[in-house]
């Protein structure tokens, strides 16, 4: 997935400050002594009831003679009746979790049965979810569509919930006759029962995990995209939107297909491409031929100036996915970066396709970047470990942007006209399978002649990264350049060892690049190279084609060459942050003037960040000119955070002059938000109307509540408090104002503060999924340890995969001696404030560093 103001699009966890908890173990995959082969799902489907009823029967193969035995995974099922495919009682056993099923005789090596569970789930707590019209909300859709990951199949369908488990499917799902009935494979046929009812069969030929088994039933619009390859292309979504929103938002989808299937050099494996977007599905799923989405990204004319990009590498990555993760299966989830840092990297070779080799070596950049975020401020793990508290775990900025950049390394380091061959023959030679990294990491030796033992155990099995210090020197008297590298990241008790890696060096001298490549293999490294003259410019990894955290100053008068100099987007954006980190003037002042002569928007998006994080005098300057002069849809909601970091006059008046004349809903958010972080300078009746006013999507009103937090005004608490309630605004902006409520409760006196946290407790009652995790999250911000109780009790009413969530809130509370207060943050805010006046009269001969 993207990642979007450095969360990925796909939901992936929130990290903490340990990667497990108390409890956390080594996973293996099950035993198949007796293999499921095949699903018969046949289900009654009842939306006004938010019900299920039928039966799924499962195919068994015997892969050695003797067992009897099975257990299916089956989480609050309601009338559990077991039989074998000539409809006799098996002797079986239920708990509320497992179904256990054993046979009179032993199977034979090789032989198959069929095993029929017929069942009932009302309302199940996840896996499925149901939507329809209530009196407190009348407009919802009417909607049932399942999402799985990592382990929540088991809450409707009787499976091994687990994937190395690969089964083909029929579905017979019977509805009201007025929806649509769509579910994995093609669709084989319909019939009418002539009762107001319908039955659709769709059938998968190829094996499907049971993480990736959909089916999606509702009033839908759709719109037809053509096919690829004579597959058909469709999307869907609730009525509230038109075919239009849907060709908008998915209507590159032909192109990327015809574009992914070159690039591996193997045909689409599925019979269709649909894709449906539905309320607080929480991102987006790559179900085997049926992709689901939270309709937040659904565009309208507006939001797709700002997200079509973002959608774009969403609609990629989720469409890798039909080869990573789909076609070729990770084993277990140990190995679960086979699939999300492909998809995540995919995503990068798109970019670097079909836009631009910057955009692609901007993505790189992101994606290391949040990575290190993790790293450094959470916990370092190996990419691929057994050890955890459960498989969701796993699904955090490591897995993600960590695996996609050495994947990227890997590619670097072998060379394209090695790495692809290898790729496209791994997904031909492993589709249909399961596997586990070693099988990737022998196809790349396979094709390469090369031992990447010691690659895959330091930057897979491993943990952490290089973050390297480098100083550079020039002798003109001996024509040599010295550069000093050392490697800080050494822990030896956290785990953490030196890294051997080749390091690419390049300075600029009378106009030309010159280039070397220095093999480090000890945690410090001196490199002499010869060098007649001074450059004008010194790079370290110019390529970008290492991961490594850099700390590196050549001097303000190179680094400035570099600033504008420098051809790549990396040593642009690294030069204005290194500068921008000097708090000197002149530096500032530079960044300042390249600004706007910057053709690529990422750049012009770090350095206003980088001008945000220096806070200086000159910085806030250099920013008030910023605000005023970016255009790009794609930095322009940075650029709005990175003013409203800050409480100045001038930055509040840039920001009101920009919602004035106009800025797109994710820019105009962040605008707000930053409005309201001016304290007692925030237009608060400005904040107040926008946090009134829904508009598409709840974005705009979404950045209104996040202001109003920000402004730590009381009389903002009545408002959100109110736009918490059930029907009071949209289901997409809820959540928002749930956070924002806790955001501000944190700087609340005691009373009003408990008021938060009881109306917090409260919403975890809510009937919208997405408010009541909205709530659990809020419950952590507010950090009341006064919420532990309500949050073990709602801890019981949710599924396992939650329940770690909950766990991980809980010791964060326990951790928490008491809410935090105001006085101590305004004591530091006046501080800071009095620090840039100090610092604007001193000059810039002794810079003042926060």
């Amino acid at each position: 997935m993207p990642i979007i103001d450095g969360q990925h699009a796909c939901g992936c966890r929130t990290a903490h400050s340990d990667f497990t908890l108390p409890g956390a173990e080594a996973h293996y995959p099950p035993d198949l002594s007796i293999e499921p082969t095949h699903l018969e799902i046949a289900l009654r489907v009842d939306l006004e009831r938010q019900s299920i009823e039928g039966t799924v029967t499962t195919t068994v193969e015997a892969r050695r003679a003797g067992p009897r035995a099975i257990e299916l995974d089956a989480v609050d099922f309601q009338d559990v009746d077991v039989r074998d495919a000539d409809g006799r009682k098996l002797t079986s056993r239920y708990d509320g979790r497992k179904i256990a099923a054993t046979w009179d005789e032993p199977f034979a090596a090789g032989e198959t049965r069929r095993l029929a569970v017929r069942y009932r789930v009302v309302r199940p707590v996840t896996g499925l979810f149901f939507s329809k019209p209530t009196p407190a909300l009348p407009d919802e859709p009417w909607f049932a569509g399942t999402d799985h990951e990592t382990e929540r199949a088991r809450h409707w369908l009787p499976c091994v919930d687990l994937p190395n488990v690969r089964t083909r499917l029929d579905f017979f799902l019977r509805a009201e006759s007025r929806f649509t009935i769509l579910a994995n494979g093609a669709l084989v046929g319909e019939t009418d029962h002539g009762d107001g009812t319908r039955t659709a069969h769709y059938g998968l030929d190829q094996r499907c995990p049971s993480y990736l088994t959909c089916f999606a039933i509702g009033m839908f619009t759709r719109h037809d995209d053509g096919e690829h390859g004579g597959r058909p292309i469709a999307y869907f979504s609730s009525t509230e939107f038109e075919p239009a929103h849907l060709a908008r938002s998915f209507g590159r989808t032909p192109k990327m297909l015809d574009w992914l299937t070159t690039k591996l050099g193997t045909p689409f494996p599925y019979p269709k491409y649909f894709q449906f977007a539905l309320p607080s599905f929480g991102g987006a799923m790559e179900n085997i031929s049926l992709v689901s989405w939270d309709d937040v990204f659904v565009l309208d004319q507006t939001l797709a100036e700002e997200w079509t990009w973002v959608v774009d590498q969403i609609n990629i990555h989720e469409m890798a996915h039909s080869y990573f993760g789909d076609f070729v299966v990770c084993r277990d989830f140990a190995h679960a970066w086979l699939k999300e840092s492909w998809a995540t990297y995919i995503e990068s070779c798109w970019l670097e396709d079909q836009v631009s080799r910057d955009e692609a070596d901007y993505d790189f950049f992101v994606n290391a970047t949040i990575y290190f975020a993790e790293a450094d401020e959470r916990y370092k793990r190996p990419i691929v470990t057994r050890v955890f508290n459960h498989s969701w775990s796993l699904y955090d900025r490591h897995l993600y942007p960590g695996g996609a950049c050495r994947l990227h390394m890997l590619r670097k380091l072998l060379g394209d006209d090695v790495f692809w061959p290898a790729v496209r023959d791994y997904v031909r030679t492993f589709g249909g399978q399961v596997v586990e990294t070693d099988d990737f990491r022998r196809m790349m030796e396979k094709h390469s002649g090369r031992s990447l033992g010691r690659f895959f155990d330091q930057w897979l099995f491993g943990k952490g990264y290089p973050s390297l210090k480098v100083t550079f020197a020039h002798d003109a008297a001996k024509g040599e350049g010295t550069f000093e590298i050392e490697q800080t990241q050494i822990d030896e008790k956290a785990g953490v060892q030196a890294f051997a890696l080749p390091l690419k060096v390049a300075w600029v001298a009378g106009g030309r690049l010159e280039t070397r490549t220095i093999e480090i293999e000890q945690a410090r490294h001196s490199a002499v190279l010869a060098m007649p003259q001074d450059p004008e410019q010194v790079r370290i990894d110019p390529g970008t084609e290492v991961l490594f955290k850099l700390d590196f100053n050549p001097g303000d008068d190179k680094l400035t060459r570099q600033l504008t100099g420098a051809t790549d987007v990396v040593g642009r954006i690294l030069a204005g942050q290194e500068m921008a980190k000097t708090a000197r003037a002149k530096n500032i002042a530079a960044i300042r003037d390249a600004y706007s002569a910057e053709p690529f928007w990422g750049v012009r998006r770090e350095w206003a960040r980088a001008l945000s994080k220096a806070g200086t005098e000159a910085a806030i300057e250099a920013l008030v000119a910023v605000v005023g002069a970016e255009k790009h849809p794609l930095a322009l909601e940075s650029v709005m955070h990175a003013a409203g970091a800050h409480r100045d006059a001038r930055l509040r008046a840039a920001l009101e002059a920009r919602l004035a004349a106009g800025l797109p809903y994710r820019a105009a958010a962040a605008a707000l938000e930053g409005l309201g972080a001016q304290r007692t300078d925030a237009p608060f009746e400005e904040l107040a109307r926008r946090a009134a006013v829904t508009g598409f999507g709840g974005h705009v009103q979404a950045g209104a509540f996040r202001g109003l937090a920000a402004s730590r005004r009381r009389e903002a608490t009545e408002i959100l408090l109110e736009r918490t309630r059930v029907g009071a605004t949209s289901n997409r902006a809820r959540p928002a104002a749930v956070a924002a409520l806790a955001e501000l409760g944190r700087t609340l006196e005691r009373g009003d503060r408990e008021k938060v946290r009881e109306r917090l407790v409260d919403l975890l009652r809510d009937p919208v999924h997405a408010v009541r995790r909205a709530a659990l999250l809020a419950l952590e911000t507010l950090g009341d340890p006064d919420a532990a109780n309500a949050l073990q009790a709602y801890r019981a009413s949710v599924s396992e995969q939650e329940q770690m969530t909950v766990d991980r809130v809980l010791a964060a509370l326990r951790a928490t001696e008491s809410p935090r207060t105001t006085a101590l943050e305004k004591h530091v805010e006046e501080l800071e404030a009095k620090l840039r006046k100090l610092e604007a009269r001193i000059g810039d001969t002794h810079p003042v560093r926060k």
